[in-house]
């Protein structure tokens, strides 16, 4: 921690150490300074390449970015361009937002690059990459900022706030700060570890006191936030000033900026020693009001009485039924991450909802709008099964409480590979299959560390994937790792060979003129025909009619002499539909035919993400006749539901 001056620093209400006032900045609603003459144009600029975690976010105050505090820091000093978007990962932000920064970039800017948050996600298949892949959209970032006169700087994703059930922090961004420590020294690029720096912090502040620069604010403390937040990822404001001040001090200690280049006000935003003390005391004060609270749990209320005059007859008093508190997630045994949401119900009057593991209170929240709430344990939960109490709380007495137990998983098994098994040889299009730790909810298939597809698991723990299309013949390295929650586990491996016609041989360009009454439209070896469309205009679709089946074109095929062909239809679907709705992507023949195979079609139980596909057998055709395939689809959702289309493919080929 660098040493600078505390100012008159205080604990707000929202646990945010709050420094003396900077001047306000123009500028800071958008994070790009658009008049550079109050700046000197011999200083070099700062541009800012990142995800939410650097991004402006004016109106998701008080959370705030590290380059928007930059910007804020450095107003009429320094120059800075804050090109960060939220949910951008290297691979995202390479192929179409770094163009902007290609276009206004300038010899002698220097470059912040920081990507990782989003890197690491598959269930974003558009965002996430392979660690390879990774490294490579790193190095392209230097290669190609360097070819500009801008000088590259690395600086590896803030560390996220969690922390183990043991106290310890739980870095999960760790192992993608490595490989960009890797490819700063393979590169020669400067590195700034800010995951190092932010965990260190983290770890000795402490999860009680860490949330206090972090978006962890209470029910109605802020009108942007009416429910409040309990955001490990994102900073608040002072959280932001003190990240950013740090990072222009080690700006400075690799010679890409001098002392001249940073105002006192950036100086002092620093986090002191004493600051950090500051923010561990109000903590422990915090905790020790928890201890007091464990000594309520038990005593029963005084009831509410009616004023009595003193010559009236005195009745005895109603008995007071107070408003049940309600747990409406997780449910009653769920199997949940360690770092699950809680929410909930309580009578409007309440004060505090209280929160006990045992007879030990763990935390507190204030009720929302119309008595909702919702609550996070400051670190995770311990693995195993667990025992929630949820106490409504009106001044220093217990009203009623709820109580919830559900199984927390922290560590996750790798998935069983039943077939193709490891050695053997598959068919074109292999089916993989096999079986998963109870609670996993989807198991996501990796081909040599590019994500290729997913497959829920039902309820014995099976699951089952095919890809939509057919593979080249070849040998394939496949992973499959399994996910509850935010835990994953291990890749499980096999490894086999694809069987077929060798792309380019002899025997294929036979076949092709075989099939050619058969085939029509796109031809791509060995896909014979194929419809795709990308995502339309609109995407909120909330019933069948909505969909737009026009931008689907049907399929006319002559029947192959086999009389049978296999019709596959895939899609990307999101629902923000609840448990029991569904998607259905199906299709229809002319003719009468109807698949030989189960019908089984696309489903998407929302709320969730599918990127998968069915494949049916149409058999019993007559050679030679003219047959056409058209998508159909049937969406069952509730009234305030969404489906997101972003593209299908439907395809025929010759059984």
């Amino acid at each position: 921690m660098v040493a600078a001056s505390s100012q008159d620093s205080k604990i707000s209400a929202s646990h945010e150490a709050i420094p003396e006032p900077a001047a306000a900045d123009p500028t800071a609603a958008t994070g790009i300074v658009p008049d550079a003459s109050t700046h000197d144009a011999s200083s070099p600029r700062i541009l800012v390449l990142g995800d939410s975690t650097a991004a402006v976010n004016p109106k998701q105050r008080p959370l705030q970015g590290w380059g928007q505090a930059l910007t804020e820091l450095l107003a009429g000093h320094t120059e800075v361009l804050n090109f960060a978007l939220y949910n951008a990962s290297s691979r995202s932000f390479y192929t179409h937002p770094f163009i902007r920064v290609l276009n206004e970039a300038r010899p002698g800017d220097i470059a912040l690059v920081s990507f990782g948050h989003n890197d690491q996600n598959m269930m974003e298949p558009d965002k996430y990459t392979s660690d390879e892949e990774y490294r490579a959209y790193l190095e392209l970032y230097a290669e190609t900022l360097r070819e500009l006169g801008v000088s590259p700087v690395f600086v590896t994703s803030l560390a996220r706030g969690t922390f183990h059930a043991d106290g310890r922090v739980a870095n999960g961004l760790r192992e993608r700060a490595d490989l960009m420590v890797k490819a700063a020294a393979d590169a020669d690029v400067p590195l700034v570890d800010l995951n190092r720096w932010s965990e260190e912090l983290w770890q000795d502040l402490g999860p009680t006191a860490a949330v206090r620069l972090l978006g962890w604010f209470e029910p109605g403390e802020h009108a942007e936030h009416p429910q409040g937040k309990r955001d490990w990822t994102h900073l608040n404001i002072r959280g932001a000033q003190g990240t950013a001040a740090w990072l222009l001090a080690q700006l400075v200690d690799h010679d890409l900026l001098t002392t001249a280049d940073i105002p006192q006000r950036a100086v002092d935003a620093v986090l002191t020693d004493a600051e950090v003390g500051a923010l561990k005391s109000a903590a422990a004060e915090q905790e020790a009001h928890l201890v007091t609270v464990g000594s309520w749990l038990g005593q029963q209320p005084e009831p509410q009485r009616k004023r009595q005059w003193p010559w009236r007859a005195q009745p005895e008093p109603e008995p007071v039924v107070a408003q049940p508190v309600t747990i409406t997630a997780p449910r009653a045994q769920a199997i949940v991450g360690p770092l699950v949401s809680l929410t909930g119900a309580c009578p409007p009057d309440t004060d505090t909802l209280y929160f006990f593991a045992g007879t030990r209170c763990i935390g507190t929240t204030r009720p929302g709008p119309n008595g909702s709430w919702n609550w996070r344990r400051e670190s995770g939960w311990p693995a195993g099964e667990n025992t929630l109490l949820v106490a409504a709380g009106r001044g220093q007495d217990l009203t009623n409480t709820a109580t919830v137990t559900f199984v927390v998983v922290t560590h996750v098994e790798p998935p069983v590979i039943e077939t193709p098994s490891d050695g053997s040889y598959t068919h074109p299009r292999p089916e993989f299959r096999g079986t998963a730790q109870k609670g996993v909810r989807a198991v996501h298939l990796l081909d040599d560390g590019i994500r290729v597809g997913e497959s829920p698991v039902d309820a014995d723990g099976k699951w089952s994937w095919s890809p939509p299309q057919t593979w080249s013949p070849g040998p394939r390295k496949i992973e499959a790792v399994a996910w509850v929650a935010s835990n994953h586990s291990e890749p499980a491996t096999t490894r086999f060979r694809v069987h077929g016609v060798p792309t380019g041989h002899s025997a294929e360009q036979l076949r092709r003129q075989a099939d050619a009454p058969f085939t029509e439209g796109t031809h791509r070896p060995p896909l014979l025909i194929s419809s795709q469309r990308s995502a339309p205009a609109f995407d909120r679709l909330e019933t069948s009619a909505d969909f737009p089946a026009a931008a689907w074109a049907p399929i006319t095929f002559t029947v192959p002499s086999s009389g049978a062909a296999y019709v596959t239809i895939s899609a990307a679907l999101h629902t923000t539909a609840g448990p029991t709705a569904t998607v259905w992507a199906l299709w229809r023949a002319s003719g009468g035919y109807t698949p030989a195979s189960p019908a089984r079609g696309l489903s998407a139980h929302g709320p969730s993400r599918v990127y998968a596909s069915r494949r049916h057998l149409l058999a019993g055709m007559k050679p030679g006749e003219r047959v056409t395939i058209t998508p159909q689809w049937n969406i069952n959702t509730g009234t305030e539901s969404q489906v997101h289309f972003s593209g299908g493919q439907l395809l025929v080929e010759p059984a």
